[in-house]
């Protein structure tokens, strides 16, 4: 996969974070959870940090598969975010480009939300979709990405990660913007 060859205005720009997200703070919750249908079958734990769901990620490569889909790395992982795609199977996740994400901003703003707003402005994606457990906590961010109009920000259960809904809208808001 070639990234970044799309022109502004046409391309779907999704970020992802990585702890909370597409690895679990935890172990596999369906013990915790068994009435809980919006899981996915299985979870692989590789070690006390790295508990995912191949399901997720084969679904996640689907979508990341549509020529529009960008894909970026924004978390506090940055530059070694690539390894921990590639490691649970991510396509091409080495390649992807990586945005910074530690700390705060020069401007005192959340490092994250200053780089996505600096990114969009930037690339000019018809869509974004911005996955992050912290947005949950973090009202400016997702103030700004609800008036934008075209940045849907959403935020996992840290415990849980994207859940099969979640990856069905994302499948949805892609399929959308053909």
């Amino acid at each position: 996969m070639v990234l970044g060859r799309r022109r502004a205005g046409q391309a779907i720009n999704i970020y992802f974070d990585i702890d909370g997200v597409l690895n679990l703070y935890g172990r596999d919750p369906r013990p915790d959870s068994p009435d809980d249908q919006d899981l996915w079958g299985s979870y692989r734990s590789q070690s006390m940090m790295v508990t995912y769901s191949p399901d997720m990620i084969e679904r996640l490569n689907t979508v990341l598969e549509d020529p529009e889909v960008t894909p970026y790395w924004l978390t506090t992982w940055e530059s070694q975010a690539g390894w921990f795609g590639a490691h649970v199977g991510l396509r091409d996740a080495r390649e992807w480009t990586w945005l910074p994400a530690v700390g705060m901003s020069s401007a005192g703003q959340w490092q994250k939300f200053a780089s996505i707003r600096r990114h969009v402005r930037t690339t000019r994606p018809s869509m974004a979709i911005w996955f992050d457990d912290d947005l949950a906590i973090q009202d400016d961010a997702r103030a700004w990405a609800d008036r934008t109009g075209f940045v849907h920000a959403q935020s996992p259960e840290p415990r849980i990660g994207l859940r099969p809904s979640d990856v069905d809208r994302l499948a949805d808001l892609v399929g959308s913007a053909r």
